[in-house]
């Protein structure tokens, strides 16, 4: 019982978070403002929620809930570590431009700050509210086909934007050696951020079709049966 208000009140207040990230960006946006000032607006709460996933990796290693231990990790480190180590490091880079992938005549779709914070926040949305339907016992068919079903193209489009703003950073994190230690030193040990972020890079992309097809995977097992049992 404990447990399970637990979740259920962590759930929620991600949700919330979620949803808070979400209604800035997109009024923002109406408002006519720029990535740097929907950077500005969203940047706290998204620190907050997106770093509230770490919980999840306690969750799964304790044996609180019943998730993959690695993946869940893989999951979760890559996203915070894109906030802490890519986003704050380099916020006037990221909010200043995007890539496009499809030119439109005057328009463009662009990966930039938008479709990252879009892919996050509509996944997560879904995700949490599934996770604390879940916890009341509850699984209502359209919002577990949207669990199973929205990470199809809003997976990759997130993963897409996340590796936009690590090409957006680089450049700066490069120039300015940040958070990088110079050898000679007392401790004789050297540490390139940037090289680093390249490592991270190295091993992020490979991850992304297993964790990808594992997803797949899952949505097979859970859509392809039929559900009794479902509201």
């Amino acid at each position: 019982m404990v447990k399970s208000t637990y979740l259920l009140i962590f759930n929620v207040t991600v949700v919330c978070g979620w949803a808070y990230v979400l209604f800035l960006c997109l009024i923002e946006r109406l408002n006519g403002c720029d990535l740097w000032q929907i950077w500005k607006a969203i940047e706290t709460p998204l620190k907050l929620t997106q770093t509230a996933a770490l919980l999840e990796v306690a969750h799964s290693a304790l044996g609180v809930v019943r998730a993959p231990v690695m993946t869940t990790v893989l999951q979760v480190t890559s996203r915070v570590w894109v906030v802490w180590g890519i986003m704050v490091a380099a916020p006037a880079q990221i909010a200043s431009r995007g890539v496009t992938i499809v030119p439109l005549g005057g328009y463009s779709l662009e990966l930039n700050l938008m479709s990252l914070l879009l892919a996050w926040s509509i996944t997560e949305l879904v995700r949490y509210s599934f996770f604390a339907f879940k916890e009341l016992g509850m699984s209502p068919y359209p919002l577990l086909w949207l669990r199973y079903t929205t990470f199809i193209p809003l997976y990759p489009l997130g993963v897409a934007s996340e590796m936009t703003m690590v090409a957006l950073a680089l450049p700066h994190i490069r120039k300015s050696q940040m958070w990088s230690i110079r050898m000679p030193n007392a401790s004789n040990f050297a540490f390139d951020y940037f090289l680093f972020c390249l490592l991270a890079v190295a091993i992020y992309i490979p991850g992304f079709p297993v964790l990808y097809l594992h997803m797949l995977s899952q949505r097979r097992k859970v859509l392809g049966k039929p559900k009794a049992k479902l509201l």
